[in-house]
Parts: C-alpha cells; sequence; structure tokens
C-alpha cells in the first residue's frame, strides 16, 4: 500500500525489464504517488533483490530540486543501522532520478493501527525502542528525519523494525498540498508550524505523538482539515494518554507528555535521551509497564533521569527558509515505502511477531492445540453456552479469527457447552391458553399440542416438555398434552354397549381378549385392555370381554380307575398328578384311592388334582 500524494504531473510508470544505468532492472511497481513510483528490481552486480524510487517527472525537470534530493540521499546513505531502511544508491538515467533503497517485505506500523487501533503498553515501548535505536544512529550523524509517523516504520517479515525515508521529507516539503498532508501534520510540531527550524527535538515531538496514538488508538488532534490539526500542535498540550485509556502508567504518561512539550528546549534533547527513558522501563508482573525514573524539566532543559541532556546540533541539511513564515503552518510529506507483501511482523529483532489468529470456530480442543502449535501462541480454554455450536466445539476466539497476535502470546478458545439448560415453569392445571402464556413469558415456545383422554379434566394441561423436572435448552419449543378427558367407563357393558360409548368420543373398539370373570357376565366387557394410555381421537381401545366364571366343584373320582378318573378331570380343564407306586400298565385295572383336594371341593379350571393310588 501507498500514500498516494494528488500532485499532477506524475511519472508514467516505468514497463518492466527496463535497465537503469545498466545495473537496475525494473522487474514491478510497487506504488505509484505524486512524488515518485517505486519499484521491485533486480541488482544485476549483486544480483540481489532492491526498491527503487524514481522521482516523477515535474520534480525531476526541477535542476535544483534535483541536486538537493541527490544530495540529501547520499549523506542518508551513510547511515547504517538495523533499525534503518538502507539507502544502497542513488543516479540518474536520462529523465529518470532515482534512490537504490533496501526492499523490505512486511507490514506498517499503520497497518498494525488499523487492524488493532491500540498497542500494548509492553510492545509499544518494545516497538519505541527499536524506533529511537536507529533514529539515535540519524541523531549522531547529524541527520533529522522530520517525517516521523506510523506510515513510515517498517515491520519486516524478518522480525526488523526499521525506520524509512530519511532526508527526503525535508526536499519535497514545499511541494505538497495542505490537503494531501492530513496524516503527517498529525505529527508536526509546534515549531513547525510556526515556521520555526527543525531540530533533533522536533523528531522526538513526533515520537511523541506516535506513542500516544499506539496507546489511545488515535492522535491527540483531530479536524477535517490540516489547518485546524496543526493548530492545535501550535496551541494546546497534548493531553495524558491514560485519559484515553486507564490502562497507561503514570510513567508512560510523563514520557509522553515530556516528548510532546510544546517548546522544543523543553523535550529530551534528541532521540537518545528519549531512548533513555525507555531502556530504563520495567514490566510488572500484571502485565501494566512501569517506567523506571520520571522526565523533569528544570532551566529549560529536558533531563531524563539516569541518562544524560544531548546538546543540540546544527544538522548538516538545510532548515525551514524563513519565507515559510509566510505560511500557515510548515507542510511536511512523504511517499510511503512500498512493502513486498502482508506477512507475520515482529515487534523486536527476536520473538515477538504478530501472528494471524486462524478461524477455528467450530473446531475441538485438540485441533485448536495443533493449530496453534505451530505458530507458538499458548491456550486459554473458556466456556460458553450455545444453542447452535455443539458440545465440546469451539464457538469464538479471543482475539478474534483474522485479527492478529503477538508471538508466545494467549489466545482464549470459547467452548460451546450446548445450549443453557434451563427449568420450564409448571404448567399441569393450566388451560391452553394460560400455559401458552407463561411459555411465552418464560421465553420459551409453544411446540406441538396434543389432545388426549387423560384422567385429568377436559381442557387442562397434564403433561409437558419438561414435567420431569428435568432442564432443557433456552427457548426450546415446549410440547403440551392437553386432556380430552377421560376414556369412558364401559366395565360391566355388554360389547354392543360398549361400542356405542367409545364411539360417542370419538373412539373405536380394537380387539377384544376373553378371562373369565366370577363378577362379570359372560359376554360383558371385564375393562380395557392395560396399558392404554392418552389415546387421541380415532384411537381403537383393546377391550377384555367376559368369559363367566371358571369355577367348579371337583367330581369323586375314588374308586375309578386311575386312567379314567385322569380323563374325567382333564376333560374338565384340570391339571392331574398320579401319586401311585404301580407300574403304568396296571393303571387300567387299579382304582384311585382318594384326591387331594378331596371330591366336592370347588376349584379353578386350571388348578392341579393329585390321584393317589398306593398299594
Amino acid at each position: 500500500m501507498c500514500e498516494h500524494i494528488h500532485t499532477p504531473m506524475t511519472t508514467s510508470p516505468l514497463p518492466p525489464n527496463t535497465e537503469l544505468s545498466g545495473r537496475y532492472r525494473v522487474q514491478r511497481l510497487l506504488a505509484h504517488g505524486g512524488m515518485a513510483s517505486v519499484y521491485e528490481a533486480l541488482d544485476l552486480q549483486l544480483h540481489r533483490q532492491v526498491a527503487i524510487k524514481v522521482l516523477a517527472a515535474h520534480l525531476n525537470g526541477d535542476a535544483v530540486f534535483r541536486e538537493k534530493f541527490l544530495t540529501e540521499a547520499r549523506v542518508a546513505a551513510a547511515l547504517n543501522h538495523p533499525n534503518l531502511v538502507n539507502i544502497y544508491d542513488q543516479g540518474q538515467d536520462g529523465e529518470n532520478t532515482y534512490l537504490v533503497l533496501e526492499l523490505v517485505t512486511g507490514t506498517t506500523l499503520r497497518h498494525v493501527l488499523d487492524d488493532f487501533k491500540t498497542i500494548d503498553a509492553i510492545r509499544a515501548i518494545e516497538l519505541m525502542e527499536a524506533v529511537l535505536d536507529g533514529l539515535d544512529a540519524a541523531h549522531r550523524a547529524g541527520i533529522i528525519h522530520r517525517d516521523i509517523k506510523p506510515e513510515n516504520v517498517l515491520l519486516s517479515n524478518e522480525g526488523r523494525i526499521k525506520l524509512s525515508d530519511f532526508g527526503l521529507a525535508r526536499t519535497v516539503g514545499n511541494r505538497t498540498e495542505a490537503k494531501d498532508v492530513l496524516g503527517t501534520v498529525g505529527y508536526m510540531a509546534p515549531e513547525l508550524v510556526t515556521g520555526g527550524v527543525a531540530t533533533k527535538a522536533t523528531d522526538v515531538y513526533a515520537c511523541g505523538i506516535m506513542l500516544y496514538e499506539m496507546l489511545t488508538g488515535e492522535r491527540p488532534y483531530q479536524g477535517e482539515q490540516s489547518m485546524q490539526v496543526a493548530y492545535q500542535h501550535a496551541n494546546s498540550r497534548v493531553p495524558a494518554p491514560s485519559l484515553k485509556n486507564p490502562e497507561v502508567s503514570p510513567e508512560l504518561d510523563r514520557i509522553v507528555l515530556a516528548a510532546t512539550e510544546p517548546k522544543p528546549e523543553n523535550r529530551p534533547a534528541d532521540a537518545r535521551a528519549l531512548l533513555a527513558a525507555f531502556k530504563q522501563g520495567n514490566v510488572e508482573a500484571d502485565n501494566r509497564t512501569r517506567v523506571i525514573g520520571s522526565v523533569e524539566v528544570e532551566n529549560n532543559r529536558t533531563e531524563v533521569l539516569g541518562g544524560h541532556v544531548v546538546d543540540e546540533q546544527e544538522p548538516p541539511f538545510s532548515t525551514i527558509p524563513q519565507k515559510r513564515k509566510l505560511l500557515p503552518f510548515a507542510i511536511i510529506t512523504t511517499l510511503v515505502l512500498v512493502l513486498g507483501g502482508i506477512g507475520g511482523w515482529y515487534f523486536s529483532a527476536g520473538p515477538g511477531a504478530l501472528s494471524p489468529v486462524p478461524e477455528l470456530a467450530g473446531r475441538t480442543q485438540l485441533q485448536a492445540e495443533t493449530a496453534l502449535a505451530a505458530l507458538d501462541l499458548k491456550i486459554e480454554v473458556g466456556h460458553e453456552n450455545s444453542a447452535t455450536i455443539a458440545a465440546g466445539q469451539i464457538i469464538r476466539t479471543e482475539p478474534a479469527a483474522g485479527g492478529y497476535i503477538g508471538h508466545g502470546g494467549t489466545i482464549t478458545i470459547f467452548l460451546s457447552d450446548g445450549p443453557k439448560l434451563v427449568k420450564v415453569p409448571v404448567l399441569t392445571g393450566q388451560n391452553l391458553a394460560d400455559a401458552t402464556a407463561t411459555l411465552v413469558k418464560s421465553g420459551f415456545v409453544l411446540g406441538e399440542v396434543k389432545s388426549t383422554f387423560n384422567s385429568a379434566p377436559l381442557g387442562e394441561v397434564y403433561e409437558f416438555t419438561g414435567s420431569d423436572e428435568l432442564p432443557v435448552p433456552e427457548g426450546s419449543k415446549i410440547d403440551l398434552s392437553v386432556s380430552l378427558g377421560a376414556i369412558p367407563a364401559v366395565a360391566g357393558l355388554s360389547l354392543d354397549a360398549a361400542k356405542l360409548a367409545l364411539q360417542a368420543v370419538g373412539l373405536e373398539v380394537g380387539k377384544t381378549t376373553q378371562s373369565f370373570s366370577d363378577t362379570v357376565p359372560s359376554g360383558n366387557v371385564i375393562d380395557l385392555v392395560p396399558n392404554q394410555l392418552n389415546l387421541e381421537k380415532g384411537s381403537k381401545v383393546d377391550l377384555n370381554v367376559s368369559k363367566g366364571t371358571n369355577k367348579i366343584t371337583l367330581p369323586n373320582v375314588v374308586g375309578q380307575r386311575i386312567l379314567a378318573a385322569q380323563d374325567i378331570l382333564k376333560n374338565l380343564g384340570l391339571k392331574v398328578v398320579v401319586d401311585t407306586n404301580l407300574p403304568n400298565s396296571q393303571w387300567g385295572i387299579k382304582n384311585v384311592k382318594s384326591t387331594n383336594p378331596a371330591g366336592g371341593t370347588v376349584v379353578r379350571v386350571g388348578d392341579t388334582i393329585t390321584l393317589v393310588a398306593r398299594y
């Protein structure tokens, strides 16, 4: 991505395979703006990928500007620091004036802030220390950046934090419309707004604004017009970041406020002085950041406890011309170095990279652990109810999928416990209308309503989902059973009369079973066949019909041949046991001596009678 500066007469993009000075072969366009175009190219001599920034035609045609641009580039190229984007070369090929830069693959701090709004204090300090390390190298070389902002802080895939575009902002500062530099104006020191000169403390101010933005998610001054923002820089004091974010420590508040003092002589003198405050920082166990020491102002000098004060030096670059005092404010802009891709990035030279949070919804905890193991991320487990995600599967994560998390950080996965279980209010004894109102009031939905014959009074709910007092999912559909009254009492009625009674209420006679009864005459209904409960209209009812009594008087078979007595009793439906010491061959000639029970006793069909015939 790049910051497009709307200036007319931009350079037409160079076609692929264009060679500059016989050494650099253009491969693809990375960015195209009003001041310059940036390309990825191959250094044919060193066989490495580089970025080439080619001036726009309207700037290249200005000989004074072109020479100043190249002179300042040569000075910046002398810097060699791991936290700075290196300038390898500069040159001119026909109408093309260009710089050869280190090709950085990664993203920018601006992209990170766009995604996350704020950065936690620990990582903000780590990032600022890296920026200040690079800026200190420039300041010690007498170079002032003058355009510190998140767009110029590059976070490489290789784990480096790099500050870009040294010296270039000064050169183009007079040629940019105010409307195009609101982002840059947001970091502009008061002395630049009022037409003063840029010093190392100017860079310190911008660093303070950038730190404020990282901690709060926004710049301290806002406005629709750049003039409004510039006016606030010149006439207001930056508020403490803790007013926007209570998590910011008092020590960080003091550092931001010291770095953004309206008068440059009251700020830390340079990057090294500001860096000293961060180098004394310590992270407490509760993950809040505490910066040891404080920043105090005395005798118009900035003192960093534990550090030192660096006297201001006149930079080798030209300062803002005095004629700028005629302008409402100084305008600073820069073309953002386009990055070759967006991948992982780091907040320190070592571990501390931001990793994208994968989509884990619907997966199990074990699957999540496997997916995150390669990212060196920790897992914390939370639980939530869900009506749509099965129990044991992940509902969501914090941070959410698609966001980013620091290397070694912790992702909280929220496992589904299934739907929330609640008890259904008691509905028995209510009519259908009242029961429905109770359900709606309790957050449930009326489900299926069955009307069945039951001993409960006609029209009353006698059973419902959850009537067993077992909890059900919140918001469930609740099925109701409403009584049609009891099944007509048909016991003792003839079979025909029973049929008529059942038909009168919408029931039919089903199967009939015959049983003996001492009280119900043969052919009449004894009762319903058991276990016919909660029948709906149109159902068939099975009946038990009497066969009459099964009592009989035991005949006297004493003196009868054993075989003959046995046949008499079996024909009456009785079971017979013969108690004898005789062989079967003699049962036809030997008589029964006694029976148990004795003849004349009332017995039931199916009873067992013993014939005694011992000799």
